[in-house]
């Protein structure tokens, strides 16, 4: 297994809103091929945002209520997904809406098959519903995951990304229970749980869950990102975690318990498998973190200008696009886009 970057510095940043209101950017999408994204956040907009112009200049709507809990690029459209329970297809060109679907809650996740052609989401009723990409026509439901944690609060469901071939989809919530889908019949074939991510307290709040998944490029690994929260109930006090299953074989194969006091919000494989980036977003620090698979160990890691939120990559994994806060002004939401190049691969 080839060792991470040996250099990886961000390349371009860019401060959204230049008002004093407070903006936390929760969302990103790449349109392929190229440097252009888009991004949302708390406020309901979306900003439309090309990182290869050199004075880039972001152009926004208002989309949704609150929260843009997530974003796809498909060749006509975005597609957006928020805590207002609403999934809206939107003109990529013009970006007047096209379509509007409703779910019975928030809406917390969106991920696009290699082929384009099918949608999920993934909903706080705990349901995984599929669509068609282009048409919104609904293909099936996927339920399986409980509606409430094991000491009977409600749960939430966080994640869902296809693997690289498209014939599985993997959904995740917050009771630690990651479940592996056979796309093309909805039938369940795996239900990793994973404990260590979920914790609760007496006041009736409950703590951590699994916030991403990602497939390795040969779909046998499941990595499952969140944090120990076993250990507290205190997010800033918490100890970042990431854990590999064998899907399959209902085996565990990497635990992770290095990089910080932080949740790991998003965790990817390069797209070879040379090496897992875990990316840090709430809590008290904010770094990217590379693991060998091969050493079961971190490689390197590096600091953040912003707590990251979530992250795009490109198709030959050598430039990242996250979003998030700046670290430095956090606790006033100064939303940023930061490009990072990732050099002698």
């Amino acid at each position: 297994m080839a060792d991470a970057p040996n250099e990886l510095k961000p390349t371009k940043q860019v401060q959204v809103q230049k008002d004093k209101a407070a903006l936390d950017l929760l969302s990103v999408a790449r349109v392929p091929g190229t440097d252009q994204v888009f991004t949302g956040g708390n406020t309901g907009k979306i900003y439309h945002v090309d990182l290869a112009a050199s004075e880039p200049v972001p152009v926004h709507w208002d989309a949704h209520i609150s929260h843009v809990s997530a974003l796809v690029v498909t060749p006509k459209h975005l597609i957006s997904s928020g805590s207002d329970h609403q999934l809206i297809w939107w003109d990529r060109g013009t970006h007047k809406e096209v379509r509007k679907v409703e779910q019975p809650k928030w809406i917390r996740g969106l991920a696009l098959a290699p082929d384009g052609n099918t949608l999920a989401t993934v909903c706080d009723d705990m349901v995984c519903r599929l669509y068609e990409t282009e048409t919104g026509k609904p293909i099936r439901e996927l339920a399986g995951h409980p509606d409430r944690t094991p000491f009977l609060l409600a749960s939430k469901l966080y994640a869902c990304r296809f693997s690289r071939d498209g014939k599985h989809l993997a959904t995740s919530d917050q009771s630690g229970h990651a479940l592996v889908w056979e796309v093309s019949s909805g039938k369940k074939l795996a239900d990793i749980h994973a404990p260590f991510f979920y914790t609760h307290d007496t006041n009736g709040h409950t703590y951590g869950g699994i916030r991403s998944v990602d497939f390795s490029p040969d779909g046998r690994l499941l990595a499952l990102a969140g944090n120990l929260a076993g250990d507290t109930s205190n997010i800033g006090g918490s100890k970042s975690m990431i854990q590999i299953y064998d899907w399959n074989k209902g085996e565990q194969t990497h635990d992770f318990r290095v990089g910080g006091n932080f949740f790991y919000e998003r965790v990817r494989f390069h797209h070879e498998g040379k090496w897992l980036l875990g990316a840090g977003g709430a809590g008290s620090e904010q770094k990217l973190v590379f693991f060998d698979l091969e050493k079961k160990a971190m490689l390197r890691e590096t600091k953040s200008p912003i707590l990251v939120f979530d992250l795009a990559m490109s198709e030959t994994s050598d430039m990242l696009y996250a979003v998030g806060p700046l670290a430095d002004q956090r606790h006033q939401g100064r939303g940023s886009i930061v490009q990072w190049k990732l050099a002698n691969l």
